[in-house]
């Protein structure tokens, strides 16, 4: 079974994509509202003996609360530098989101628990960390959850309706007119032996696949598709001269004519074309005004 047919296959739940705040207004803002959080929970509910504590109480309570914005933070800055693949925004699923909220329970709990030794005066105690983690995790999952649920349904109604206004303006015209040139003929390959030539408004959009591209174009008024060895960014250096053609994804790159809608959920755009039934992914890096129109 080849890459282009297991691709087809849909993914379990847990490697489903999931959208990762990528920008560091939105990063600040969760763990601002974290922190805040767990200082009034703490606050109201005190656990940890804080009911015992009478002196600068607030305080107290609220270097918690700084430890844990500063640590999410932290994790947000360091995380996208020491393993930028992985925590690439195209690339985030379920799973690495459940991941990486473990790993900053954890790391909210380790250093939460330090700050309370050290302004406590006390000495490190195993049983003491395992039940920081407990409580800090049992803390932070309700927040994670609402975080998570506000953010799926804000993105999911801004991507419908960018969706919506992008379609339409695709179907009155807008799009077409601005894109408007005399039809040319397209070379595709970097070689003699393995290029082919075809006109620039057949071509409707190119899929990698490693070493190789799939060129999916119209022949007498069919689908066809022709493989070739060559990478989608050569590709993208040879259409260069070609305004409409546009890269819209790692694995993808469309002929913007051919679109006839854009569809969208709390994930991700999705392209149609008019002359097929295959849907197009747009990475979550493209610009969608400047790509679009």
């Amino acid at each position: 079974m080849n890459r282009l047919s297991m691709g087809n296959r849909k993914p379990k739940w847990i490697h489903k994509p999931y959208p990762r705040a990528s920008r560091f207004r939105d990063q600040l803002m969760i763990s601002l509202s974290f922190g805040l959080f767990i200082f009034l929970f703490l606050l109201f509910f005190q656990p940890f003996g804080l009911g015992d504590i009478d002196a600068n109480k607030s305080v107290y309570v609220l270097g918690f609360g700084l430890i844990t914005t500063f640590v999410m933070i932290a994790n947000y800055t360091l995380s996208s530098r020491i393993a930028p693949d992985f925590f690439d925004a195209d690339k985030w699923t379920v799973g690495k989101d459940i991941l990486y909220g473990l790993g900053n329970i954890i790391s909210i709990a380790l250093a939460n628990y330090v700050y309370h030794v050290k302004i406590g005066g006390q000495g490190i105690d195993s049983s003491a960390i395992f039940s920081f983690l407990i409580i800090t995790a049992s803390v932070g999952a309700f927040p994670l959850t609402i975080m998570v649920f506000i953010n799926e349904l804000y993105l999911n109604d801004r991507h419908q309706k960018n969706a919506s206004r992008i379609s339409q303006q695709i179907e009155s015209g807008i799009l077409a007119h601005q894109l408007e040139t005399k039809q040319k003929s397209v070379v595709i390959g970097d070689s003699e032996r393995d290029s082919f030539e075809l006109n620039e408004e057949d071509l409707i959009f190119v899929q990698s696949s490693d070493n190789y591209c799939h060129i999916h174009y119209l022949e007498e008024d069919k689908i066809a598709t022709r493989l070739i060895r060559t990478t989608l960014k050569n590709i993208e250096v040879q259409l260069s001269d070609f305004p409409h053609m546009k890269r819209c994804h790692r694995s993808f790159m469309v002929n913007r004519r051919k679109i006839s809608k854009i569809t969208g959920n709390a994930r991700a755009y999705t392209i149609h074309f008019s002359v097929s039934d295959k849907k197009i992914p747009v990475s979550r890096g493209i610009k969608k005004d400047s790509f679009f129109v």
